[in-house]
C-alpha cells in the first residue's frame, strides 16, 4: 500500500495458449455413501467423516470422539484407500476390539479424500 492506495502488480505470462484451462464445473467432490440407507452426499476432500455423519443425521453413535472407545466403528465396504491413513491410536482400539483393521474404521478418526461406501 502506498499513500493509502493499493497497488496491484500483474505478471504477464508468455505462451498463455499452452496453459490448460480449468473447467470448475467438472471438478468433482468425493461421494460418501451410507449403505444402510442408500443415502449419499458429496463433500470437499479433507472433510472429517464425523462431520459428514452428524450433519446428515446418519445413525452413527459417538462416545469419546478421540479414537479410544470404538463407539463410532463402521465397516468400509468400498473405497478404504480414499480415507486418511489410520494412526496407531485407531489401530490399537480396533485391534483391542478384535476387529479387522483392513475393513473397519472409526468415524471420529477419518478424513475423506475420495469416494467411499460405509456400513454400520
Amino acid at each position: 500500500m502506498i499513500n493509502g492506495r493499493i497497488i496491484l502488480n500483474f505478471v504477464k505470462i508468455s505462451n498463455c495458449d499452452k496453459v490448460p484451462a480449468v473447467n470448475f464445473n467438472k471438478i468433482s467432490m468425493p461421494k460418501v455413501t451410507f449403505k444402510n440407507t442408500g443415502a449419499s452426499v458429496e463433500v470437499p476432500a479433507g472433510t472429517a467423516l464425523k462431520d459428514v455423519t452428524k450433519n446428515n443425521n446418519w445413525s452413527i453413535a459417538y462416545g469419546c470422539e478421540d479414537g479410544m472407545c470404538g463407539t463410532c466403528m463402521i465397516k468400509v465396504t468400498e473405497g478404504k484407500e480414499n480415507l486418511s491413513a489410520m494412526e496407531d491410536k485407531e489401530k490399537d482400539t480396533l485391534s483391542a476390539m478384535g476387529m479387522d483393521t483392513d475393513a473397519y474404521r472409526l468415524c471420529c478418526q477419518c478424513k475423506i479424500n475420495g469416494d467411499c461406501t460405509l456400513e454400520q
